[in-house]
């Protein structure tokens, strides 16, 4: 945990915010994290936000609750408002996942946004605002799903990357500026 706080201290002297998403896929139990249940999960989750906080002093850390595609007990493994800026979740199924969206907007309400933190098929954009899914934004995991056309066909990746409802880094403002 020390080793990670040092790498994000220097992080933060040098003024880069960071998408903190410790334990992911956390309601599950593959990892070591998820193995123990919600109730250790959470107080796991609280020492380290106490520690980098804290301890470490770190305040460039945006937390992102990492839960899997089994929203259905996602609110007993949420460490809670004060430890969470970001919730989320992840799947690799197709489709937008607008019940996934809405099981984590159940207990989350709109106090915090919530992202589409790992993905396979990227959902279709139409789809997520006819359903209301309206996750802050998508992360699709890594080459494979990008590249081979039975996850995502190029027509639809030039869809998605051009349809005015998504946003694209093209479109951001330039943070850095001061």
């Amino acid at each position: 945990m020390d080793k990670a706080a040092a790498a994000l201290q220097q992080l933060q002297q040098a003024d880069v915010p960071v998408l903190w998403r410790p334990f992911h896929e956390f309601d599950g139990d593959w990892f070591w994290w998820g193995r123990g249940g919600p109730r250790n999960f959470v107080k796991l989750w609280r020492i380290m936000y106490t520690r980098y906080t804290d301890d470490w002093g770190l305040n460039n850390l945006i937390w992102v609750a990492g839960h899997q595609a089994r929203p259905w007990t996602a609110e007993l493994w949420y460490p809670g408002d004060g430890y969470v800026d970001i919730a989320g979740a992840d799947s690799y199924y197709g489709g937008t996942q607008a019940w996934l969206y809405k099981r984590i907007q159940l207990f989350i309400g709109n106090r915090k946004p919530i992202c589409f933190h790992e993905n396979g098929s990227i959902p279709d954009m139409d789809a997520l605002q006819l359903w209301g899914a309206d996750w802050v934004w998508f992360m699709t995991w890594h080459t494979d799903w990008i590249m081979d056309e039975q996850y995502n066909t190029k027509a639809h990746l030039y869809e998605v990357y051009n349809i005015d409802y998504a946003i694209t880094l093209d479109e951001l403002p330039d943070f850095t500026a001061r």
